[in-house]
């Protein structure tokens, strides 16, 4: 429950990083530039919850995380998404390379009982050349993980109401309808989370942050310690 007894969903939008040739994760204490992919999402995101999409009575906490400069831990997330009562981890912007590591992050986070989604180029590629026929995809979905394909704006609010309500369906396919684009929320982070790569440090004489797309959310600063917390 949230403050004065209003539900919460809590929603984790995680970047997922991917293998190197011996295994490990790739990570670097800063990563180069912010994900446009999880901006996107994670701004989509904050006008479900500015517009009570849930209803009035459901609060929309939204922490986005990128692997390629943060620890994920899974353990962590299923516990912030169980103290909040309802929730999901969506996997996002998920490229082929990247594909292995987010299938092993859901399958953790499956064996908690956690909903997951993921999309991303790997998902929207294979479902319009190969007509979904990748061995992956298939073992995603046999583990309960919801997919999705093509833009989210305008559809985002759709998988997180099926997501508290405990229906998510196996997949989300919007490839053959492109949404308008006016009046769209603009692409966003948490300063947090900009602060973990290197556009948040620059060079004499350049803008502070040269991507002039992302906006630093400072206004949902007890978001951004739950999200640092997270993170540690």
């Amino acid at each position: 429950m949230g403050i004065g007894g209003k539900k919460r969903f809590c929603l984790v939008l995680v970047k997922p990083s991917h293998y190197d040739d011996d295994g490990y994760v790739i990570q670097w204490f800063r990563s180069p530039i912010p994900s446009t992919s999880l901006a996107a999402l994670y701004g989509l995101a904050q006008d479900c919850a500015d517009r009570r999409v849930l209803g009035p009575d459901v609060e929309i906490d939204v922490h986005a995380f990128d692997e390629t400069n943060t620890r994920i831990r899974c353990d962590r997330l299923a516990a912030t998404i169980r103290a909040a009562g309802a929730g999901m981890v969506m996997l996002v912007g998920v490229q082929s390379n990247q594909f292995p590591r987010a299938l092993d992050l859901a399958t953790t986070l499956r064996q908690r009982d956690i909903p997951v989604a993921i999309g991303g180029f790997h998902v929207s590629g294979t479902l319009s050349m190969l007509d979904g026929a990748d061995p992956d995809l298939k073992r995603a979905t046999a583990m309960g993980v919801s997919l999705f394909a093509g833009e989210a704006e305008g559809r985002l609010e759709r998988v997180l109401q099926d997501a508290d309500a405990r229906a998510l369906a196996p997949l989300y396919n919007f490839m053959d309808d492109l949404p308008g684009l006016e009046g769209t929320p603009i692409p966003l982070l948490a300063a947090e989370t900009v602060r973990r790569t290197a556009g948040g440090v620059t060079l004499r004489r350049r803008p502070r942050l040269s991507l002039s797309m992302f906006v630093l959310h400072d206004h949902q600063r007890a978001g951004a310690q739950v999200t640092a917390a997270l993170a540690r």
